[in-house]
């Protein structure tokens, strides 16, 4: 045994899916990569540790972060070696003097664990001067580290010290630099083993950032839901509520002003007879046959064109709409359609118009006056500054202040919220105390005063000072502003004494509020803002992201506001995961994770131009969110991902339907209660907890296709024959006798055996679905991309009008790729590389399937994949679509698919089974 594994022993209780990992450990590193995603607040570092120990060789561990990279070691002390010390200069110091032997967070000083940062890996392996970041806000720094390494031998050093295991911690949320510098140093350590870990691996990525992704860390080895840990208590009960506003009336009037001009101006053009004759000279609407291929290319631009002559009274052949598969009047103009005609007229189709290019610079300096394009692109539904105004719409701010008071209600001197925001906003301390300077921007310093003010009024409304909601402890933290109550100051100043620590207090005017900074300590501000927060003198934290997000650590959080526009599945995930942690002696905890989400006013209309309904693109990011947040239904007993879940959400988006929703959210907070009921209901009816990806698929696309209809017809021949055959005897024999009639009926037996299975198989839209989901699932086994034995599809109503498959078992990199195939497969024929084309004539959708990509990108491979198909669904043939004969298949393919499966498309969603 080396210096880890006899200096290393951890001092409490395994988990059972980290004791499961544990034990499996051993066959995940035959290939010497050990890939494990665990979703947050599962103890992932102490699992890296103790996986780190298991291998007992010298071990560079990569973070994210200083913070990151110093919680490695601090955890080791913590949890594995009792009575450490902390780390100084570079290396660890200890009373029992292992440390300073065991862990390092300077490479330059190596130990046999040594933590450092990915940016400081990039630097030494460029041999370049490094400034290592802990986090930014705004453009103030929090915390940086400075070293010249270009005088240092990076591989030198590891070597020498013997470096064999590679710990990374989410690795693939990097700089492309650093993932560069990353691949490098690994390729130049064949014989290390690598351990990957990861609350948010790139599902969401394409095949190829997939699979170099992979072959840096290898398949997935294991994973940990959300819901097991919740059933494990591990992660606490919780869920996700949405609260909308319109914008303020400032807002609005920028908004409808924008639009009013957008309007104008697409009226204008709308009664432009030039521009109406250059746009019906479009080459593809005098040969629809020609330029149907490049027409489909992209359909919505296609019938924004139909529908812009349709509004002019401009004829055009009936191809072009059955191109579309629409039948009767297509819809009316509006600014969207308006949006995509002008950008092919004026950029991205040019060449189909005959319009000189002196014309087309009229148009573009017509729409940059009314500041309808940027950066090449045209805006008439929305411009950026539009969406900024509404991702940062000052209407937040109520909606903060509502919900503040909603969760104080309900919980009283329990609360313990955490407000995330973007931006420190400074400049707005000067405002506190002052009643007339306004605060209206989201930030921490304006949602502090503006917090501080309204409970300010609430003690002044009421001479007892009874109110409930005048009692919140208001906290602020971020890098540069920590604001702090009068009692929470207090406390503090007695717990720096006891410990020797020095900072100053300046007050906040006369608001009993009171402005800390700590002075010459390696404790930092956070820790000791957060040991208040979790004892009570602090109830209502407001802080920013970067500071409060990745690595920080307040399990005592019971609500969380995100008033933040961050729209990816890994930030927002770490913001989320700060609320949603157990909490030692409150085993009944309940967290509500409140989402800010201002909507864009009813729109209005001008002649021509129709004004529609839309959502925002604030809504628009609230649905990407949710792609990666399990959580219980809200009337439902299940546990799946999605906005479906939040049922309750649907249009019209009308100011009075929105405030209806937003009371209901308000009720369903209240009632923790119930929702640790609900989640104890839906964990129950599993003994496995097993997220599964399903593929919801429509019951007008499973259609019987090929197969069915061959057996169909083996059987009705079979009858025959046996018909004509008895027939026949009867009229030679004159009678016929038992021995007889079972050899008459022996055709017809045997027929019934070789096809009446497969007949009945395909007859019901789920056998065929789950045909389809053999097929796939056996080709994928084929190629070796699903390695896993003994699984299967599995398919179960997704709805009134619906199927659902999945994949029972297998990582869940295993059920993504099952799902992706399903979901390609029944894709829009488009201008896939490879489609199958029924060798019988079969009607309907079923004549004509995509190959997934995963098959589609050799022709092997492909084939491959054809022959599966055929074992299951019967006869058809691979159309390779970049020759002649093969793009006039795909041609006839799209047009004869493409409405179908657009207007009944497959749907996708995680759920717990």
């Amino acid at each position: 045994m080396g210096i880890i594994k006899d200096s290393l022993q951890f001092q409490g209780q395994w988990r059972s899916y980290q004791k499961r990992v544990l034990d499996h450990a051993r066959s995940y590193g035959q290939d010497h990569k050990i890939h494990i995603v665990v979703a947050p607040g599962s103890g992932k570092t102490t699992l890296g540790i103790e996986l780190i120990r298991r291998l007992d060789a010298p071990c560079l561990v990569l973070a994210p972060s200083i913070t990151i990279r110093d919680q490695w070691l601090a955890r080791i002390r913590e949890g594995f070696l009792p009575a450490m010390g902390s780390i100084q200069d570079g290396a660890a110091v200890s009373a029992g003097g292992i440390g300073d032997t065991l862990l390092s967070n300077n490479i330059r000083k190596p130990a046999p664990i040594t933590a450092i940062t990915y940016q400081s890996l990039h630097s030494c392996m460029r041999r370049m001067k490094a400034e290592a970041e802990a986090g930014a806000e705004e453009t103030q720094q929090l915390e940086t580290e400075q070293a010249d390494y270009s005088d240092f031998d990076f591989f030198k050093t590891i070597t020498e010290c013997g470096i064999r295991t590679i710990c990374l911690d989410e690795a693939h949320h990097l700089r492309s630099e650093w993932w560069k510098a990353l691949e490098e140093m690994i390729e130049k350590l064949p014989q290390v083993t690598v351990i990957s870990l990861t609350a948010t691996p790139p599902y969401d990525s394409t095949p190829a950032q997939w699979q170099r992704y992979i072959s840096l860390c290898g398949p997935i080895d294991e994973e940990i839901s959300v819901p097991e840990l919740v059933k494990e208590n591990s992660l606490c009960a919780h869920q996700d509520y949405v609260y909308f506003n319109m914008p303020t009336e400032e807002e609005k009037k920028e908004i409808e002003d924008f639009r009013s001009k957008a309007l104008e101006c697409a009226g204008r053009l709308m009664a432009d007879d030039t521009f109406a004759a250059h746009v019906a000279g479009h080459r593809g609407l005098a040969d629809p046959q020609l330029y149907a291929d490049s027409l489909l290319e992209n359909p919505d631009y296609l019938q924004a064109l139909l529908v812009f002559l349709q509004a002019k009274r401009i004829s055009f052949s009936p191809k072009l709409q059955r191109l579309l598969g629409t039948k009767g009047r297509l819809p009316e103009m509006n600014l969207q359609r308006m949006d995509l005609l002008l950008q092919g007229f004026l950029y991205e189709d040019t060449e189909s118009y005959g319009c000189g290019k002196e014309y087309r610079e009229q148009l573009v300096t017509l729409l940059k006056s009314y500041s309808l394009i940027h950066r090449n692109q045209v805006t008439f539904s929305g411009n950026e500054a539009m969406n900024k105004l509404l991702l940062t719409s000052k209407g937040k701010l109520q909606s903060i202040l509502r919900i503040t008071e909603a969760e104080y209600l309900s919980m009283g001197k329990d609360l313990r919220l955490l407000i995330l925001t973007d931006y420190i906003k400074k400049e707005h301390l000067t405002a506190i105390g002052v009643p007339d300077k306004q605060v209206n921007e989201l930030g921490v310093v304006p949602i502090f005063e503006m917090l501080r003010r309204e409970n300010r009024k609430h003690m002044e409304k009421l001479e007892d000072g009874s109110s409930r909601i005048c009692e919140q402890q208001l906290a602020a933290l971020s890098g540069t502003v920590v604001l702090l109550p009068q009692k929470a100051k207090e406390e503090l100043e007695n717990r720096m004494a006891a410990r020797g620590l020095k900072g100053s207090f300046t007050a906040c005017g006369e608001t009993q509020y009171y402005r800390f900074t700590l002075s010459g300590s390696e404790e930092t501000a956070a820790s000791l803002v957060t040991g208040l927060f979790q004892d009570g003198y602090i109830q209502v934290l407001i802080g920013t992201k970067s500071l409060l997000g990745e690595g920080w650590d307040s399990p005592c959080i019971n609500a969380l506001i995100l008033a933040s526009f961050v729209g990816s599945f890994m930030l927002s995930n770490q913001m989320r995961g700060r609320a949603i942690r157990t909490m030692k002696g409150n085993p009944d905890k309940v967290s509500n994770i409140w989402h800010l989400i201002c909507m864009l006013p009813e729109r209005m209309g001008l002649a021509g131009v129709q004004g529609d309904a839309e959502t925002s693109e604030d809504f628009k990011t609230l649905q990407r969110r949710f792609q990666g947040f399990p959580g219980v239904h809200y009337e439902e007993d299940i546990i799946e991902n999605g906005m479906e879940r939040l049922n309750m959400i649907q249009p019209p988006y009308s100011s009075a339907n929105l405030e209806r929703l937003n009371e209901q959210m308000m009720t369903m907070a209240s009632r923790r209660d119930v929702l640790r009921e609900r989640w104890k209901t839906a964990l129950s009816r599993s003994r496995q907890v097993e997220m599964t990806e399903e593929v919801a698929v429509p019951k007008a696309q499973l259609q019987k296709g090929a197969a069915f209809y061959n057996a169909l017809a083996w059987v009705i021949l079979g009858a025959l024959f046996s018909g004509l055959l008895a027939v026949l005897l009867l009229k030679i024999t004159g009678g016929l006798n038992a021995a007889l009639c079972v050899i008459l009926l022996l055709p017809l037996l045997f027929v019934l055996l070789r096809y009446g299975g497969r007949l009945f198989a395909l007859a019901a839209p789920q056998r065929q679905l789950e045909a389809i989901g053999k097929s796939i699932l056996s080709a994928l086994y084929a190629v070796q991309q699903i390695q896993t034995k003994r699984l299967r599809p599995a398919v179960m109503a997704g709805g009134k009008f619906r199927y659902a498959i999945s994949l029972t078992g297998g990582t869940e990199r295993e059920k993504t790729m099952f799902a992706d195939a399903v979901n390609e497969m029944f894709g829009a024929i488009d201008n896939q590389r490879y489609i199958l084309k029924a060798k019988r004539k079969t009607s309907g959708l079923a004549a004509y399937y995509c190959v997934p990509e995963i098959f589609g990108r050799k022709k092997e491979d492909a084939a491959l994949f054809a022959n599966h198909v055929c074992k299951y669904l019967g006869a058809y043939e691979l159309i390779y679509t970049r020759n002649e004969t093969g793009r006039k298949i795909l041609l006839e393919a799209r047009m004869r698919t493409f409405a179908n499966q657009t207007e009944h498309g497959t749907k996708r969603r995680k759920r717990m089974r």
